[in-house]
Formats: structure tokens, sequence, C-alpha cells
């Protein structure tokens, strides 16, 4: 097959897509598959590796193609899965797994050609900007095509795989959180120029609660007679089920990510009178909104941000207020099974792995205690 024979074009996206012939559909027409790359060069080679290594051997017209699966599987853990995490999950398939494994059939699928096209989105995975994706990401487009295809076994769709998937270890990163200095800071600026998302601010760093957690709290859920906070809803993005809308997903009030996560936080001495006073001021239903409706996350991670500009303290995402809530949490002495039930989390080793963040000040209190052990 000469280069010059070979279906290579440039996408909108900036990435080159080559097709080649693997049969033909029951109606007749050609059934394509597709490689990607960053430049021709890269697509040419993969095309000729495909026609060298017999790819384009004809097809059973009846068998099930990649991604007929991957709409199967998605069906079938309809029910079990929260709205936001099929989104993410249909994103997912749809960006990068079916455009490189889609067309091929069930029997085409190995652990050879599942590793290679992860490390390519390792590599090469980001669409618009170009370079790889994170290695958490690649787990889970890891995780959803073992699924699936296990999926596939069980159904007897396909036989299973004969070898294992490997997938990128991660790395862990130190979790950033507020200096105690930048806390307070950040507080008094909150308490001199009150408003609504300083209100959310204040509840993140003593109650722990997420940012959809966060902007889908009413008055309703704080209960300032019995000193609780209620945990029933977050805001989540779906995928619009009115085919007809512009739009192709949507924010809606959701139930918390897991059950762990619908739980009762004891409102705290420190919180309870910014509660009090922003409760007999603001007559709106949603706790950090200024309307009707509620505040999306990434709106209010803008206004987060802002807030950070306005009082000089360096730019963080929000989630470190979470994280800044537990590190103070174990300083102060809180027993870790407490703090993972108040975070919401299904079990303590989440908590101890991966939010609780040892400060380089605590770190240097607890090796000053080896000083009390020498003997004279």
């Amino acid at each position: 097959m000469s280069k010059k024979g070979l279906n290579i074009h440039k996408r909108a996206d900036g990435r080159w897509e080559g097709r080649y012939k693997i049969g033909q559909y029951e109606n007749g027409n050609t059934k394509f598959c597709s490689v990607y790359g960053k430049t021709r060069d890269e697509v040419t080679e993969k095309l000729l590796a495909a026609y060298s290594s017999g790819m384009t051997a004809k097809r059973k017209t009846n068998e099930r193609t990649f991604t007929e699966l991957l709409q199967l599987w998605l069906r079938y853990n309809r029910l079990r899965q929260k709205g936001a995490t099929e989104h993410k999950y249909r994103m997912i398939i749809e960006n990068h797994i079916v455009p490189e494994l889609g067309e091929l059939n069930l029997s085409d699928i190995n652990s050879v050609i599942i590793n290679s096209f992860l490390e390519r989105q390792l590599t090469n995975g980001r669409i618009k900007k170009g370079g790889g994706l994170s290695p958490s990401y690649v787990r889970t487009m890891a995780f959803i095509i073992q699924s699936a295809i296990q999926f596939a076994s069980n159904e007897e769709y396909c036989d299973p795989l004969k070898s294992t998937i490997y997938k990128p270890s991660l790395v862990k990163k130190e979790l950033q959180i507020l200096t105690k200095e930048e806390q307070t800071h950040l507080e008094s600026y909150i308490l001199s120029n009150g408003d609504a998302i300083g209100l959310g601010v204040l509840i993140t760093l003593y109650a722990g609660l997420r940012i959809g957690e966060v902007c889908a709290l009413t008055w309703n859920d704080i209960d300032l007679n019995n000193l609780v906070i209620r945990i029933r809803h977050t805001i989540a993005r779906v995928r619009c089920a009115d085919i007809t809308h512009k739009a192709t997903t949507q924010l809606i009030l959701d139930s918390p990510k897991t059950a762990s996560s619908v739980r009762d936080i004891p409102i705290s001495s420190v919180l309870l009178p910014h509660l009090t006073e922003f409760r007999t001021s603001y007559s709106n239903e949603y706790v950090i909104s200024e309307s009707s409706d509620f505040v999306s996350p990434r709106t209010y991670e803008y206004r987060f941000h802002r807030l950070l500009k306005q009082c000089g303290i360096q730019q963080v995402n929000y989630h470190v207020l979470r994280h800044t809530f537990a590190t103070r949490c174990i300083e102060a002495g809180m027993d870790v099974k407490s703090l993972s039930e108040l975070l919401g989390h299904s079990n303590v080793g989440i908590t101890l792995n991966t939010y609780v963040h040892s400060s380089m000040e605590r770190k240097r209190e607890q090796l000053e205690m080896l000083q009390t052990t020498r003997k004279v």
C-alpha cells in the first residue's frame, strides 16, 4: 500500500486522522476504522502498521462493534451511576475511546490494543491543546474499557481478555492547604465584607462541604435550633434529556454522590453566629445565592478566586478549603473516624490517604517530641 493511497486528513481540532476499510455494514456501506496522531507521519505509520498486521481483513458483519458494546454498558449501569458520573463516562467514551477503538469488532479487541491505546492517551491524549492526559484520567478510561469487556464476557458477546490491562500509576501530589495566616486573613476579610460568597467559604472551612454541596445548600438544610447542617443535595452536571435543547448538558439539584455523603454535620460555635446573622438578613432559599436559583459550582469557583485576589491570597481551587478543614481537624486532635463521617467518606482510609495533609509545622512539632524521649 503506497502512501499516496492512504486516506489521511487534518481534523478541525488539529489532530491528523487516517481511515482504513475493515469491512461492510449489512446495508452495503463501507465500514472504516480510524487512527489519530499529532502529525501526518505519525498517522501514516499507524495506517501502514494496520495494513501490514492484517487488521483490514474481512470482518463478520453481524458482530458487535466496541461502540455498540459501550452504549449497552452505559445503559446497563445507568441505574447504578449518579447523573454526573454517567455524564463523565459518556464524555470519555465519545471523546477518546470511540474515535480510536469504536469501529473495531469485539473479536479484534485484545490487551495489546487496549494497552497501546492507553499509552497513547498518556502521551498524546489531549484533544485541543495537545500533550498527554493525567494518569488519573487514563485510569478512568481503563476502568471503563475493562468493565465493558467484562460485561460483554458475562453476556457471552465475546471471550474474556487473556492478558492484563495495565493502568498507569498515580503520582501522589502533596495536597495544598491554606496556612494558618492565610486562613486568618481570609476569614477577617470575609467578616469585614460580609456577603453570601464569604459565608459559603466559612461553611466549608468549618464544616468541610464540597463545592457542589455548598451551592445546593438551602436554609431549610440548616437547623439553627438543633445546631445541625443536613447534607441532602449537591449540584451535578448531566446530559440534557431533551434532545431539542440547545445545550448538551444542564445543571440539576441531585442527591449526594454516595450514601456516605448524605450526612448531618454539627454547627460549631465558630460558625453559628455567622449563620444566625445571615439567616436574619437574607431571604433567598439557597444559602450562598443572591437570587431565587442556586449558583453553579463553576460560577462560585470564579467568585471564590475573585475573593482571594481581593484579599491578596494565593490563587487556589475551592477544594483546598476542604483540605484545610480536614487538616485543622487533625491538628486539633479529632479522631479520624469522626472526621471521615463529617467529610462524607465511605471509609477512613480515604480520609487518611487523600485529604488529610500533614503540614510542615505539624511534622516539626512531632519530631520535637523526640526530645522528651532522650535519656541523659
